[in-house]
Protein backbone atom coordinates (compact mmCIF):
# COMPACT_ATOMS: atom_id res chain seq x y z
CA UNK A 1 0.00 0.00 0.00
CA UNK A 2 2.70 2.41 0.91
CA UNK A 3 5.68 0.51 1.64
CA UNK A 4 7.90 3.81 1.91
CA UNK A 5 6.78 6.89 3.98
CA UNK A 6 8.60 10.31 3.22
CA UNK A 7 9.81 11.90 6.72
CA UNK A 8 11.43 15.20 7.28
CA UNK A 9 12.42 14.83 3.51
CA UNK A 10 13.86 11.52 4.41
CA UNK A 11 11.79 7.82 2.98
CA UNK A 12 12.02 5.62 5.53
CA UNK A 13 10.77 2.01 5.60
CA UNK A 14 6.71 1.85 6.75
CA UNK A 15 7.23 -1.71 8.00
CA UNK A 16 10.32 0.01 10.24
CA UNK A 17 8.81 3.17 10.80
CA UNK A 18 6.03 1.04 12.52
CA UNK A 19 7.92 -0.96 14.37
CA UNK A 20 9.45 1.84 15.66
CA UNK A 21 6.10 3.70 16.94
CA UNK A 22 5.00 0.25 18.09
CA UNK A 23 8.41 0.09 20.42
CA UNK A 24 8.01 3.69 21.39
CA UNK A 25 4.16 3.46 22.49
CA UNK A 26 5.12 0.09 24.52
CA UNK A 27 7.49 1.94 26.35
CA UNK A 28 5.23 4.66 26.71
CA UNK A 29 2.71 2.07 28.46
CA UNK A 30 5.03 1.08 30.63
CA UNK A 31 6.85 4.15 31.85
CA UNK A 32 2.81 5.93 32.42
CA UNK A 33 1.30 2.37 33.83
CA UNK A 34 4.34 0.74 35.92
CA UNK A 35 4.32 2.74 39.59
CA UNK A 36 0.24 1.99 40.03
CA UNK A 37 1.54 -1.89 40.09
CA UNK A 38 4.29 -0.74 42.15
CA UNK A 39 7.16 -1.39 39.61
CA UNK A 40 10.17 0.99 38.96
CA UNK A 41 9.82 2.61 35.36
CA UNK A 42 13.72 1.99 34.69
CA UNK A 43 13.29 -1.99 35.15
CA UNK A 44 10.70 -2.41 33.56
CA UNK A 45 12.04 -0.74 30.09
CA UNK A 46 15.04 -1.94 30.61
CA UNK A 47 12.94 -5.61 30.19
CA UNK A 48 10.94 -4.33 27.44
CA UNK A 49 14.15 -3.21 25.32
CA UNK A 50 16.18 -6.30 25.79
CA UNK A 51 12.89 -8.39 24.83
CA UNK A 52 12.44 -6.04 22.12
CA UNK A 53 16.17 -7.14 20.95
CA UNK A 54 15.33 -10.60 21.39
CA UNK A 55 12.12 -10.67 19.39
CA UNK A 56 14.28 -8.67 16.11
CA UNK A 57 16.19 -11.74 16.33
CA UNK A 58 13.95 -14.35 16.42
CA UNK A 59 11.75 -13.12 13.80
CA UNK A 60 14.37 -13.05 11.41
CA UNK A 61 16.09 -16.20 12.21
CA UNK A 62 12.82 -18.08 12.17
CA UNK A 63 11.58 -16.16 8.79
CA UNK A 64 14.58 -17.51 7.53
CA UNK A 65 14.63 -20.55 8.65
CA UNK A 66 10.72 -20.79 7.17
CA UNK A 67 12.42 -19.82 3.50
CA UNK A 68 15.56 -21.60 3.95
CA UNK A 69 14.82 -23.87 0.51
CA UNK A 70 14.04 -20.96 -0.68
CA UNK A 71 17.28 -18.23 0.12
CA UNK A 72 18.96 -21.39 -0.88
CA UNK A 73 17.75 -21.38 -4.64
CA UNK A 74 18.69 -17.42 -4.34
CA UNK A 75 22.30 -17.92 -3.14
CA UNK A 76 23.50 -17.09 -6.15
CA UNK A 77 21.98 -13.79 -6.08
CA UNK A 78 25.07 -12.49 -3.57
CA UNK A 79 27.34 -12.73 -6.04
CA UNK A 80 24.55 -11.46 -9.27
CA UNK A 81 22.26 -9.07 -7.13
CA UNK A 82 23.15 -8.71 -3.97
CA UNK A 83 21.40 -5.47 -2.89
CA UNK A 84 18.02 -7.76 -4.15
CA UNK A 85 19.27 -10.60 -2.32
CA UNK A 86 19.51 -8.46 0.68
CA UNK A 87 16.14 -6.57 0.32
CA UNK A 88 14.25 -9.98 0.05
CA UNK A 89 15.77 -11.38 3.46
CA UNK A 90 17.09 -8.74 5.16
CA UNK A 91 15.73 -5.50 4.82
CA UNK A 92 12.46 -7.20 5.41
CA UNK A 93 10.54 -10.31 6.59
CA UNK A 94 9.93 -11.39 10.12
CA UNK A 95 8.04 -14.11 11.41
CA UNK A 96 5.85 -13.26 14.78
CA UNK A 97 6.08 -16.73 16.79
CA UNK A 98 10.07 -16.56 16.32
CA UNK A 99 9.73 -12.88 17.71
CA UNK A 100 7.82 -13.97 20.64
CA UNK A 101 10.00 -16.72 21.56
CA UNK A 102 13.22 -14.17 21.23
CA UNK A 103 11.38 -11.61 23.10
CA UNK A 104 10.77 -13.89 25.89
CA UNK A 105 14.37 -15.16 26.27
CA UNK A 106 15.40 -11.34 26.20
CA UNK A 107 13.28 -10.13 28.87
CA UNK A 108 14.49 -13.52 31.00
CA UNK A 109 17.94 -12.52 30.15
CA UNK A 110 17.19 -8.79 31.36
CA UNK A 111 15.76 -10.23 34.63
CA UNK A 112 18.59 -12.56 35.27
CA UNK A 113 21.23 -10.18 34.90
CA UNK A 114 18.88 -7.04 36.47
CA UNK A 115 17.78 -9.88 39.20
CA UNK A 116 14.04 -8.34 38.88
CA UNK A 117 11.06 -10.38 38.45
CA UNK A 118 9.27 -11.17 35.14
CA UNK A 119 6.05 -12.15 36.64
CA UNK A 120 5.73 -9.27 38.60
CA UNK A 121 6.31 -7.08 35.12
CA UNK A 122 3.27 -9.00 33.33
CA UNK A 123 0.94 -6.11 34.12
CA UNK A 124 3.07 -3.86 31.57
CA UNK A 125 4.96 -5.86 29.87
CA UNK A 126 2.51 -8.11 28.45
CA UNK A 127 0.26 -5.18 27.24
CA UNK A 128 3.35 -3.15 25.67
CA UNK A 129 4.26 -6.38 23.93
CA UNK A 130 0.23 -6.56 22.47
CA UNK A 131 0.60 -3.04 21.53
CA UNK A 132 4.32 -3.77 20.07
CA UNK A 133 2.73 -6.54 17.98
CA UNK A 134 -0.65 -4.45 16.82
CA UNK A 135 0.63 -1.45 15.38
CA UNK A 136 3.52 -3.98 13.46
CA UNK A 137 0.54 -5.54 11.79
CA UNK A 138 -0.42 -2.14 10.60
CA UNK A 139 3.20 -1.80 8.90
CA UNK A 140 2.87 -5.19 7.36
CA UNK A 141 -0.39 -3.63 6.03
CA UNK A 142 1.41 -0.64 4.67
CA UNK A 143 4.24 -2.84 3.40
CA UNK A 144 2.03 -5.32 1.52
CA UNK A 145 3.66 -8.54 3.33
CA UNK A 146 1.35 -10.42 4.96
CA UNK A 147 -1.45 -9.76 2.83
CA UNK A 148 -4.96 -12.24 2.77
CA UNK A 149 -6.70 -14.15 -0.20
CA UNK A 150 -8.70 -12.70 -3.15
CA UNK A 151 -11.77 -11.78 -2.14
CA UNK A 152 -14.54 -9.83 -4.16
CA UNK A 153 -16.06 -8.16 -1.03
CA UNK A 154 -16.11 -4.43 0.08
CA UNK A 155 -13.12 -5.19 2.55
CA UNK A 156 -10.85 -6.09 0.01
CA UNK A 157 -7.93 -3.50 -0.81
CA UNK A 158 -5.80 -3.36 -3.71
CA UNK A 159 -2.01 -3.01 -3.84
CA UNK A 160 0.14 -1.10 -6.27
CA UNK A 161 2.58 -2.78 -9.23
CA UNK A 162 6.12 -3.77 -7.56
CA UNK A 163 4.78 -4.62 -4.58
CA UNK A 164 4.84 -7.41 -2.11
CA UNK A 165 1.57 -8.09 -2.91
CA UNK A 166 -0.03 -9.08 -6.10
CA UNK A 167 -1.23 -5.77 -7.84
CA UNK A 168 -4.81 -5.37 -9.62
CA UNK A 169 -6.38 -8.13 -7.20
CA UNK A 170 -8.87 -7.36 -4.57
CA UNK A 171 -7.10 -9.22 -1.25
CA UNK A 172 -9.18 -9.37 2.26
CA UNK A 173 -6.58 -6.78 4.67
CA UNK A 174 -5.66 -9.45 7.02
CA UNK A 175 -3.09 -7.42 8.68
CA UNK A 176 -5.79 -5.14 9.72
CA UNK A 177 -7.90 -7.74 10.91
CA UNK A 178 -5.00 -9.28 13.03
CA UNK A 179 -4.23 -5.50 14.60
CA UNK A 180 -7.71 -5.45 15.69
CA UNK A 181 -8.23 -8.81 17.22
CA UNK A 182 -4.77 -7.43 19.02
CA UNK A 183 -6.62 -4.39 20.52
CA UNK A 184 -9.30 -6.59 21.52
CA UNK A 185 -6.88 -8.82 23.49
CA UNK A 186 -5.28 -5.63 25.09
CA UNK A 187 -8.65 -4.63 26.94
CA UNK A 188 -8.26 -8.41 27.72
CA UNK A 189 -5.10 -8.16 29.62
CA UNK A 190 -5.34 -4.68 30.76
CA UNK A 191 -8.63 -5.99 32.83
CA UNK A 192 -7.04 -8.63 33.95
CA UNK A 193 -4.17 -7.24 35.35
CA UNK A 194 -6.05 -5.08 37.41
CA UNK A 195 -7.08 -8.39 39.62
CA UNK A 196 -4.02 -9.30 41.48
CA UNK A 197 -4.81 -13.18 41.22
CA UNK A 198 -5.12 -12.91 37.66
CA UNK A 199 -1.71 -11.37 37.33
CA UNK A 200 0.68 -14.47 36.65
CA UNK A 201 -1.39 -15.43 34.00
CA UNK A 202 -1.20 -12.86 31.75
CA UNK A 203 1.22 -14.01 29.63
CA UNK A 204 0.17 -17.73 28.84
CA UNK A 205 -3.53 -15.84 29.01
CA UNK A 206 -2.35 -13.77 26.26
CA UNK A 207 -0.25 -16.77 24.56
CA UNK A 208 -3.74 -18.82 24.23
CA UNK A 209 -5.60 -16.33 23.09
CA UNK A 210 -3.65 -14.85 20.34
CA UNK A 211 -2.73 -18.59 19.25
CA UNK A 212 -6.70 -19.43 18.49
CA UNK A 213 -6.45 -15.96 16.47
CA UNK A 214 -3.78 -16.75 14.22
CA UNK A 215 -4.61 -20.16 13.72
CA UNK A 216 -7.83 -18.68 12.26
CA UNK A 217 -6.51 -16.22 10.11
CA UNK A 218 -4.00 -18.30 8.60
CA UNK A 219 -6.86 -19.44 6.85
CA UNK A 220 -7.28 -15.97 5.32
CA UNK A 221 -4.02 -15.62 4.46
CA UNK A 222 -2.80 -15.67 0.62
CA UNK A 223 0.95 -15.27 0.91
CA UNK A 224 3.11 -18.00 -0.01
CA UNK A 225 5.99 -17.50 1.78
CA UNK A 226 4.67 -19.34 5.30
CA UNK A 227 5.41 -22.74 4.79
CA UNK A 228 2.33 -25.65 4.27
CA UNK A 229 2.89 -28.70 6.26
CA UNK A 230 -0.21 -31.49 6.25
CA UNK A 231 -2.65 -28.74 4.87
CA UNK A 232 -1.27 -26.36 7.98
CA UNK A 233 0.83 -23.26 7.56
CA UNK A 234 3.84 -23.62 9.93
CA UNK A 235 2.48 -20.75 12.20
CA UNK A 236 -0.69 -23.06 12.69
CA UNK A 237 1.46 -25.90 13.68
CA UNK A 238 3.06 -23.68 16.08
CA UNK A 239 -0.50 -21.73 17.17
CA UNK A 240 -1.39 -25.17 18.19
CA UNK A 241 1.83 -25.77 20.59
CA UNK A 242 1.55 -22.23 21.91
CA UNK A 243 -1.96 -23.32 22.48
CA UNK A 244 -1.49 -26.53 24.66
CA UNK A 245 1.67 -24.59 26.26
CA UNK A 246 -0.52 -21.59 27.40
CA UNK A 247 -3.50 -24.04 28.68
CA UNK A 248 -0.64 -26.18 30.53
CA UNK A 249 0.74 -23.06 31.98
CA UNK A 250 -2.37 -21.17 33.23
CA UNK A 251 -3.41 -24.62 34.76
CA UNK A 252 0.02 -25.26 36.37
CA UNK A 253 -0.49 -21.72 38.02
CA UNK A 254 -3.64 -21.56 39.31
CA UNK A 255 -2.65 -25.09 40.74
CA UNK A 256 0.01 -23.68 42.79
CA UNK A 257 -2.11 -20.94 43.95
CA UNK A 258 -4.30 -23.59 45.51
CA UNK A 259 -1.86 -25.35 48.03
Amino acid sequence: MYPYIELFGRVIPSYGLMGGVGFCLGLFYILLFSRRFGLRCDDGVYIFTWGSVGALLGAKLLYLLVSFSELIKDLPLIFDNFPLFFAKYFSGGMVFYGGLLGGIAGALLATRYFRLSLKAHFPVLVPALIIFSAVGRVGCFLTGCCYGIPTSSALGVHYPVGGIAPAGVSLLPVQLFEAAADLLLLAVIVFMSHSDKLCDILLPVYITLYAVIRFVLEFFRGDLVRGVFFGLSTSQWISLAAFLFGIISIIKIKKSFNR
